[in-house]
């Protein structure tokens, strides 16, 4: 089930993210969990997070706002059966206008995840904008009224 983020929500999708970070060494991780849970409450006060639900928890969330995917992130139990792409599809119903996104170069997985579902890339980066420090990619989605430069 996905629905839209409660407070409740902010620790377990705080502890999702902490458990990609602690998963891929080679992502830098800068901020301690109690800041990336607060960090996820500001996120869900926004209305900007939907989290995923299994019979017995939260398995995965994605942030985003005003056509900026912030965020998609899932546990490993969930990941590899359709629920990255589920998630994805409610941030594109609910971003008529489209959207945007960057990902670490580093993150091939995520690369591909996203190219299969639509994105393109735009840009890419040095990693001397984002916090981490590692080259980057910009990739947009558009609304499919305008994809391809035709409408659908």
């Amino acid at each position: 089930m996905i629905e839209r983020a409660t407070l409740a929500d902010a620790a377990a999708c705080s502890a999702i993210l902490h458990e990609w970070i602690y998963e891929h060494t080679w992502f830098p991780n800068h901020a301690p969990e109690s800041a990336s849970e607060q960090s996820m409450r500001s996120r869900i006060e926004e209305g900007a997070v939907y989290v995923s639900r299994n019979q017995t928890e939260t398995d995965g969330f994605i942030a985003f706002s005003k056509g900026y995917l912030d965020c998609l992130y899932l546990t490993p139990e969930a990941r590899n059966h359709g629920l990255g792409a589920r998630l994805l599809e409610k941030a594109k119903a609910e971003s008529p206008q489209g959207l945007s996104l960057w990902v670490l170069e580093k993150n091939k997985a995520a690369v591909r995840f996203y190219m299969r579902e639509g994105f393109s890339e735009t840009a890419r980066g040095d990693g001397s904008d984002n916090e981490e420090g590692m080259p980057d990619i910009q990739m947009e989605w558009p609304p499919k009224e305008v994809e391809n430069g035709k409408p659908a």
